[in-house]
């Protein structure tokens, strides 16, 4: 069990030593309300369902013609538990003359704790094209980013608008032809949605080319001084945990906040107790959350090799 005794910060001891730099590399952004509805939750796990949208209109013969919704797919999201402790020797707090021990003694583990929840609120993009149940499950059966998208309304053909997924590399080909693909996205009962992709998210790598293709005045892969379409078409968002450097996410902003849920159960508490029989500071946090994703139509998902 790791321990932060004078063997292990003997410098922070020693008068020899003019300063010792308690070190923060840099910033941690919280990213989950960028993607996600945050929510508290209050029970073990959550459950949300959905119902579909109905038909167009029929002809007036004489009679009304009465139609009916019908329900799609649902999800059950289970929180999961996260906890980190530390513990300090009495000699090492009393003696330290840098003050780093008897300082926030909780400042790293809520640094630590942010990175946790960014690092699992990334899957949403790591693992999009997986059918991924770390946090819920979908009971549409197949990953959120797919060519095989189905619905629960008799009768309608999925052979087209069900489909969310490509393998095009970034680039404004690839790009104009995902906004064209989102618009040609179907609701339950085949329809055109015309879903506008207005957010174009990328892994830190891909950022400059993102720029490039949203932000410069002409075309930026062809001489010809042609202007540049998709300039403003969307804003960019760099996902800081997303660990792949190819691919690439098309959203609709409003439709990822309704379809995007993080559940906060428990918030990260943090608490501290002398143990009784080594004199050791113990110092612990604990956080209790969850995701869940009901419905794929806000989203057109790069899965590059």
């Amino acid at each position: 069990m790791a321990v932060q005794d004078l063997a292990a910060f003997f410098t922070l001891v020693d008068r020899r030593y003019k300063a010792i730099v308690d070190e923060e590399i840099a910033e941690i952004e919280d990213q989950l309300s960028m993607w996600f509805d945050v929510q508290s939750s209050d029970a073990f796990e959550e459950r949300l369902g959905s119902i579909g949208e109905l038909g167009v209109w029929d002809e007036f013969q004489g009679s009304i013609p009465y139609v009916r919704p019908y329900e799609q797919y649902n999800i059950v999201a289970t929180h999961r538990e996260f906890a980190q402790g530390q513990r300090w020797e009495r000699t090492l707090i009393d003696d330290d003359l840098t003050g780093i021990m008897r300082g926030d003694r909780y400042r790293k583990m809520v640094r630590s704790g942010t990175v946790t929840r960014q690092q699992h609120g990334a899957r949403l993009f790591n693992f999009a094209a997986s059918n991924d149940v770390y946090f819920y499950t979908r009971s549409e059966g197949v990953p959120l980013a797919s060519n095989s998208h189905t619905t629960r309304t008799p009768n309608v053909s999925t052979a087209t608008g069900f489909d969310n997924l490509t393998t095009a590399a970034l680039s404004p080909t690839a790009y104009r032809a995902a906004r064209i693909q989102m618009r040609h996205f179907a609701n339950d009962q085949g329809h055109i949605t015309n879903t506008m992709g207005d957010t174009l998210i990328v892994p830190i790598d891909m950022e400059p080319r993102a720029m490039e293709i949203l932000q410069s005045t002409q075309s930026p892969d062809t001489a010809n001084n042609a202007i540049n379409p998709e300039r403003g078409t969307a804003k960019i968002q760099v996902c800081l945990y997303w660990t792949d450097v190819n691919d690439w996410a098309l959203c609709n902003s409003r439709m990822m906040k309704e379809n995007c849920i993080w559940y906060n159960r428990v918030a990260p508490e943090y608490r501290q107790i002398m143990d009784f029989d080594t004199i050791q500071l113990k110092a612990s946090g604990y956080m209790r959350y969850s995701m869940g994703v009901f419905d794929w139509r806000w989203l057109l998902y790069a899965s590059v090799s």
